[in-house]
């Protein structure tokens, strides 16, 4: 860190007028800034010196800056003027500590800033795709219903093993999570590298899997290893795997038969043996009887498995996790100290279509909503109101493949919100990413097409 200043930070981003608002902004609080307009400025800087702290935009002129930041390796921060970012971050699982969407306030560049600062070298396991675990996954998969202690015995069970365990569970159970944990049992010292299949471009899974050497493709300016090569003898974890195309479902058989991973442009293999443990919300016996998923790929992660009940199964953990994150919010924005009993009745007679994660941003939300009482005693409106799904049951017809039920869903969730494919996802719970892949399959499935 420079002498007489906070630290240094390199804002990478081709929109001069942010730049030109941000960077006076920052200096003023005392910190170094300087600034690329694309990832080869970028690269030149950080050849040159070392930064505290990466800013960096999701698309630039001539590269990703996602690429950027795991390739130079910084603590960074994603800011963006997209807000689907969120699943591309969760996609790479590399250094980035944090991201901003644009338009950002002082207050928030500041807050992340020190977020950033406040993080010890290799401490960010949750967000750091190549940081070995810290031992706490375990600890917060909360919860003393039945279901829950099932769980846990099983992750007991099977962690300690080599072998490939498949994560079953809807969205926002905590499949995650999940994983984060049997890698913790088995050694938590050791590497555990993620990759979200559904969040990735199909040209780029291949050097996100594999890895890539310098020139083998427009804009791979340096030689970059794969997740196989960068977990090492620890984990990789495939998170969403139902929606990996099927060429690339055939290079990650390969892989697991043989051992072996082949860089892009890369003439030589490499020996790896991670531990592979995958991850969907996607029922992949149906998948592989349209034909989307591979049988063979399917035995190959499957051999042990493991399902994540959803949270109305778990009623009685609803109390216990609304407390909890509430004591998390309110150490970190001073907000209520308790909630009241009817907040707790009714987030308990809600049937949660989200799961924890829905619970979670309901919980923040009531939290600002009371941020200046000492109880909650006040839900969001919108709480009560269904995800476009029981308005539309009687479209549904016993004897439906559960492919025709999803397909319907979503075309009924669409048209709910007029069209707006970003509130149809959040809606269903899923990735801006995933909901054009289905939408994609529908119409690839289409008769006549």
């Amino acid at each position: 860190m420079a002498t007489g200043t906070k630290a240094t930070i390199l804002f990478v981003d081709d929109d001069p007028d942010f730049t030109a608002a941000v960077g006076p902004l920052l200096k003023g609080e005392g910190y170094d800034v300087h600034v690329a307009n694309s990832c080869q400025e970028a690269r030149a800087q950080l050849g040159r010196r070392e930064f505290d702290v990466l800013f960096v935009d999701l698309l630039l002129p001539d590269g990703s800056g996602i690429e950027l930041a795991c390739d130079y390796g910084p603590r960074a921060i994603i800011i963006t003027g997209h807000p689907s970012i969120e699943s591309a971050i969760r996609a790479v699982r590399g250094p980035v500590i944090d991201y901003l969407v644009k338009p950002v306030d002082r207050s928030q560049l500041l807050r992340s800033i020190d977020r950033v600062l406040r993080e010890k070298p290799g401490d960010h396991h949750a967000g750091g795709g190549d940081s070995a675990g810290n031992g706490r996954a375990a600890e917060q998969l909360l919860g003393d219903s039945p279901p829950m202690r099932k769980l846990r015995e099983t992750i007991s069970e099977y962690g300690a093993t080599d072998i490939a365990v498949l994560i079953t569970g809807e969205s926002g159970t905590g499949k995650e999570l999940v994983a984060e944990a049997l890698h913790e049992a088995r050694d938590a010292s050791l590497p555990f590298v993620a990759l979200n299949c559904g969040a990735i471009p199909q040209d780029l899974l291949a050097s996100e899997l594999f890895g890539h050497e310098k020139g083998s493709f427009t804009g791979a300016a340096a030689r970059r290893k794969g997740l196989f090569e960068r977990a090492g003898a620890g984990t990789v974890f495939l998170d969403e795997i139902g929606e990996l195309p099927l060429q690339q479902q055939v290079a990650l058989l390969r892989v697991l038969e043989t051992g072996t991973v082949q860089r892009v442009g890369a003439e030589k293999e490499i020996s790896v043996a991670p531990r592979i443990l995958a991850a969907t919300n996607r029922d992949l016996s149906n998948e592989m009887s349209h034909g989307h998923f591979r049988e063979d790929l399917f035995y190959r992660i499957s051999v042990l498995e493991i399902h994540v009940p959803p949270l109305r199964e778990r009623n009685g953990d609803v109390e216990l996790l609304a407390r909890h994150f509430l004591a998390q919010y309110r150490a970190q924005y001073g907000t209520p100290l308790d909630m009241s009993a009817a907040c707790l009745e009714r987030l308990q007679a809600y049937q949660w279509p989200g799961n924890v994660r829905e619970l979670k941003h309901v919980v923040l939300r009531a939290a600002m909503l009371n941020r200046n009482e000492s109880v909650v005693d006040e839900l969001p409106d919108d709480l009560e109101r269904p995800p476009a799904w029981s308005k539309h049951a009687g479209d549904l017809t016993p004897g439906m493949s559960i492919r025709e039920m999803e397909k319907r869903l979503i075309e009924k969730t669409l048209e709910h919100f007029d069209g707006n494919r970003k509130m149809t996802a959040n809606a269903l719970g899923v990735s801006l990413k995933t909901l054009y892949n289905r939408l994609r399959d529908f119409d690839s499935s289409a008769p006549g097409t």
